[in-house]
């Protein structure tokens, strides 16, 4: 355990080094700002008051003014972006794991879901944006929808997998024994189908945080996907300036919140399969 926290900060080191080193040797502040740059952009977006002299300018950025102006600050977006994903895991992670319990389960109802599911499976998230908006109105039902419709559609698999991969022997072995109904299920099937669950769980948050990012950009005015695109992301189209220490503080954001809930997600998969560890001592 301590190998890998060292490692891994090892890591996490090498990679802002190698930045910091890369933005002082590429003359390009426009593509990589400086860390400073970076730090100011930070402590401007936590506060909401932007730090003018701190940057060396005698005016402020003008996208983190605007920002400001607007009352974004970067725990909010971080915050509205997280309730977002969250509520996606929950709500699509329940849906994709019936869908797939029960695709995985009776051989009859996978032949007749899994070309539907294909049909599904093959429609970005993001292009039901529009669609739900023509029912549901501008609001955060047609973020949330998609959001939804894409962590469903991922867990999916992992759920199929996980209860056909369930061996017969185990199965019938507990039925010999007495097992039935709830019983069976809670000590023989859900024992083993729970790493393959887990295991989808923590990719379904990252294409959950994907998507999310995604329908901020286009159709929200909170979130980390709306920060960043204060910051700059549209400039080329809206013929604009740009502050990338914005999109840079954004990209962190994701960075960070990403690999806490995927750390949490492991540390909770490791409790609910400790029976596994054991497994291996044999």
């Amino acid at each position: 355990m301590g190998r890998r926290v060292t490692l891994g900060f090892l890591s996490v080191v090498t990679l802002l080094a190698g930045y910091t080193f890369a933005s002082s040797t590429w003359e390009r502040p426009d593509l990589l700002p400086p860390p400073r740059a970076v730090l100011v952009a930070l402590g401007s977006l936590v506060v909401g008051r932007v730090e003018v002299a701190s940057h060396g300018q005698h005016h402020a950025p003008v996208h983190l003014a605007a920002l400001v102006k607007e009352g974004v600050t970067l725990q909010g977006a971080l915050l509205a972006s997280t309730l977002r994903v969250l509520f996606g895991v929950a709500v699509g992670g329940c849906l994709g794991v019936l869908a797939g319990w029960w695709m995985g389960w009776s051989r009859a109802a996978g032949e007749y879901l899994h070309p539907i599911y294909v049909l599904f499976r093959s429609v970005p998230p993001v292009a039901l944006v529009t669609y739900v908006m023509l029912g549901l109105g501008h609001g955060e039902a047609h973020l949330l929808v998609p959001i939804v419709y894409a962590v469903s559609t991922t867990i999916v698999i992992p759920a199929y997998h996980g209860v056909r991969d369930v061996a017969d022997v185990y199965v019938r072995a507990a039925q010999a024994l007495g097992a039935r109904g709830g019983l069976l299920f809670s000590r023989v099937v859900l024992p083993a189908v729970a790493p393959s669950l887990l295991s989808g769980l923590r990719y379904a948050l990252l294409i959950a945080w994907m998507t999310t990012v995604g329908v901020e950009m286009l159709m929200s005015d909170r979130g980390i996907g709306h920060l960043i695109v204060g910051g700059g992301l549209w400039s080329s189209r809206l013929e604009v300036g740009v502050d990338p220490a914005v999109v840079m503080v954004g990209i962190a954001a994701l960075a960070a919140a990403g690999a806490a809930m995927d750390a949490a997600v492991r540390v909770l998969g490791d409790r609910l399969t400790a029976w596994r560890r054991e497994a291996r001592r044999w």
